[in-house]
């Protein structure tokens, strides 16, 4: 934006004086004189012009029809096609510049217009208030991947739960559990090393091989959850096989008005308490500095499942983050920091002493009396998992006009993890996982090639090093059964194009990266040897697709791309037990790098009162790696474990996704969404391990017109899990079963600037005894019972 203030009649006269002698010198000065004084005599000097352009603070494209008001002129006017406004013919003075739009948060600028200035207008995307509290997942109309997102209320519903949970609003994710506590999402079947999540443009590295280790993020950060299914491998980088989930913050405040929020919230099932706060603003005198704080606690005690509680079942957690940035129109920096740090009790009666035991617990249908005591208990005891997560984030930008826009994003984590066994008589086993890794982007977002083809190239590295014993990585101080220390290097560089004509959009992407594992063992006894191995692993990833538009209810969009994810350190050398699962695992030398080819096409169709998706996909993936029960158990001098082999083949993934609603009536809803997956061994038919049952969720919402309030009850049916190998398990599947669930919120305000939500769920309603097969403990104990959970979110 613009503004200046010069008399035309002052500076005409200018134009016909030169300066080459005393005299013309002197005649100017006197000139200059003449002319001040007559401008200081006029009644009306409104020569004053201001011009400038709204543009999207996100992706920098200039916004049309955002209504423009000038307080203190009493003018106004909607931006042009390019974005511009201008107002003419204004006197010397202090103004208010207002832009306001459906979807935009409006924005206040006050400048003196005697003073020289120029700045961009940048509107951010704000949050309506909805009534709807059901995700129905729309996708994103920049690319033919499909994806679909829990924000808003919807995501507000969640709060208090973990990243897993907070995903399964989400048609197509579910979350692979181990016990209450413990859940990570679960893409199409997909999960851990299959799955990546960026957490505020991050790279999340943790122990995310293991099926017990959840993410070590705080869903009270995100703003926003999305979840891109399918192979993403182009834009992410390997390992997204089964897709990626986006942890969003909201952005920072671009004002210096100071901000917040407080969550309260509590659960009745395991008497379960939060406490979550943000505060965010930024500084007066310095435009374009923001800033925000961001703190949990939470504590849990034993989990109750329909009619007993699991012993040694509790949780707690203490996080926070800050955030700042120094933002201009054409160049920034901002910096994240987070730390998370939870303590999680796992089951007592997971880990059992010797081998009739462990049988005689797996043909139980309710685990022994001293593993359910009889009131609710909040010690943590072993075994247990004592972990923390630390991020350092710097992301910069830069327009440069003559290319586009530059990011450059840097990133730095450090994951600790100590997984402590039940002590058996006067020992105490313990394993413990130092993670360090360094991530580098460098993106360059191009101007438009022909004035229609958009996208970006870049280039990314990380480098990591895992200390499993011992200080240093290289010299490892005893051997170790599960994970080596190694040190990882990768590259990788990527294009992806977007070309729009018509009813089309296209996409293109490319992509290739190079990975070197190095990995420091110990011998076996009495050598002392150091066993160093090399592994080197390269390959590309490629996505094709497009999005046609039928009308503006009707669109289809078809995706095909490939991805690939050598085999984790895990999945090489583990041979041990893993304690966090309860388990004794194997691995494979001989595994062989995984590579997919995945197709996926969707339809959405929407109008005022009907809204349907169906996503159908397909993923064939060559040497699929999966952890397979191998009917057997292992007694070890840690007590007795089933064992888990790491195996591969060619496998296939192909199912169905659906969600729709209907409005019945300007206050009533009905929502669906149904789930259907089929995975097996590709030539044999053979069906895999491990894999999510199908599902059908029906909804039923009451929105009172008057008040922004709603009421529903919904039911989640879920089928027995049928399609298994035989004799491949240490136990049958579980029935299926039907969960009952209640919800409702209010929202009221508090003056203008203050207000309070008050939400109040109810899940599994009737305390229905059940097992979930994709939970690790279903072996040992029933699922969760009834949980009445209250939250509270006062916004000032």
């Amino acid at each position: 934006m613009q503004h200046y203030c010069i008399s035309e009649d002052f500076m005409l006269p200018l134009q016909f004086i030169t300066t080459d002698t005393p005299l013309k010198s002197f005649s100017i000065f006197l000139l200059f004189i003449l002319l001040t004084n007559s401008s200081l005599g006029q009644t009306n000097p409104c020569d004053c012009h201001i011009k400038g352009t709204i543009r999207d603070k996100e992706t920098g494209k200039a916004l049309v029809g955002i209504n423009v008001q000038l307080k203190g002129a009493n003018k106004g006017m909607v931006s042009t096609s390019k974005g511009e406004f201008s107002f003419k013919g204004l006197c010397p003075g202090r103004y208010i510049l207002i832009t306001s739009a459906v979807g935009y948060q409006a924005s206040e600028q006050t400048f003196d217009l005697a003073k020289e200035h120029e700045s961009n207008v940048l509107l951010e995307e704000a949050d309506e208030h909805l009534q709807e509290v059901l995700v129905v997942g729309k996708q994103q109309t920049i690319t033919s991947q499909s994806s679909s997102n829990v924000s808003g209320n919807a995501l507000e519903q969640t709060r208090g739960n973990s990243l897993g949970e907070s995903l399964k609003a989400i048609t197509g994710v579910t979350t692979l559990q181990t016990g209450s506590s413990i859940s990570k999402p679960v893409i199409h079947g997909m999960h851990s090393n299959r799955v990546l999540i960026m957490n505020n443009g991050i790279r999340q590295e943790g122990q995310q091989w293991g099926a017990e280790h959840a993410p070590e993020i705080d869903p009270f950060v995100a703003k926003k959850l999305t979840v891109v299914k399918g192979a993403a491998g182009v834009r992410y980088g390997s390992d997204a096989i089964g897709g990626v989930i986006l942890v969003e913050p909201a952005k920072l405040p671009d004002s210096s008005r100071m901000t917040g929020e407080a969550n309260l919230v509590g659960f009745s099932n395991g008497g379960q308490g939060i406490l979550s706060g943000i505060l965010q603003g930024g500084i007066q005198p310095l435009s374009g500095f923001s800033w925000r704080v961001q703190g949990t606690i939470k504590k849990g005690g034993n989990i109750r499942a329909a009619d007993y509680y699991l012993l040694n079942t509790g949780i707690e957690e203490q996080n926070f983050s800050l955030n700042a940035a120094y933002q201009k129109a054409n160049a920034g920096v901002d910096v994240f920091f987070s730390q998370f740090n939870t303590t999680i009790g796992i089951f007592t009666g997971s880990h059992i002493g010797n081998v009739e035991n462990l049988q005689e617990a797996l043909s139980l249908s309710r685990p022994l009396a001293i593993y359910t005591p009889s009131s609710l208990s909040y010690t943590i005891d072993k075994p247990n998992q004592d972990l923390q997560h630390n991020l350092l984030k710097v992301k910069a930008f830069w327009n440069w006009n003559k290319l586009g826009k530059w990011h450059l994003t840097l990133g730095r984590q450090y994951n600790f993890r100590a997984e402590y066994d039940v002590q058996r008589g006067t020992k105490a086993y313990v394993q413990s996982f130092r993670l360090e890794t360094y991530t580098g982007e460098l993106l360059l977002e191009h101007r438009p090639l022909f004035q229609k083809i958009t996208g970006s190239v870049g280039l990314t590295g990380m480098i990591q090093s895992n200390l499993s014993t011992g200080t240093d990585v290289r010299l490892p101080f005893s051997r170790t059964i599960l994970i080596p220390n190694y040190e990882s290097n990768t590259v990788g560089m990527f294009i992806i194009e977007k070309y729009a004509v018509g009813k089309f959009d296209f996409d293109a992407g490319l992509r290739a990266d190079t990975r070197l594992l190095t990995t420091y063992r110990k011998a076996d006894a009495p050598s002392e040897e150091i066993l160093v191995r090399q592994h080197h692993n390269e390959n590309f990833a490629g996505s094709l697709g497009g999005v046609y538009t039928f009308s503006d209810a009707f669109s289809a969009r078809l995706n095909i791309s490939t991805a690939w994810r050598p085999p984790s350190v895990n999945e090489w050398y583990s041979q041990g037990v893993h304690h966090g699962a309860a388990s004794y695992e194997q691995g494979d030398l001989n595994l062989q790098p995984e590579r997919a080819l995945n197709t996926s096409l969707t339809f959405t169709y929407t109008t005022e009162r009907l809204a349907l998706e169906l996503g159908i996909y397909h993923n064939r993936i060559a040497n699929y790696i999966y952890l397979r029960p191998a009917d057997s158990l292992v007694y070890t001098i840690r007590g007795a474990f089933p064992l888990f082999q790491y195996k591969q083949l060619d496998a296939i993934f192909q199912g169905i996704d659906f969600s729709g609603s209907y409005r019945l009536s300007k206050q009533l809803t009905f929502s669906s969404k149904l789930a259907l997956l089929r995975a097996f061994q590709q030539g044999t038919q053979q069906f895999l391990y491990g894999i999510p049952s199908d599902r059908l969720e029906n909804t039923l919402q009451w929105n009172f017109s008057k008040k922004e309030a709603y009421f529903s009850i919904g039911n989640q049916l879920v089928a027995q899990q049928t399609r298994v190998e035989p004799n491949a398990d240490f136990a049958p599947a579980p029935a299926g079963y039907s969960l009952w669930n209640l919800q409702a919120g209010i929202r009221l305000p508090l003056g203008k600037t203050q207000s309070l939500k008050a939400g109040l769920s109810v899940t599994n309603l009737l305390n229905v005894s059940y097992r979930e097969y994709m939970n690790r403990f279903r072996y040992f104990t029933d699922d969760m019972g009834r949980n009445i959970a209250l939250r509270l979110t006062y916004e000032f």
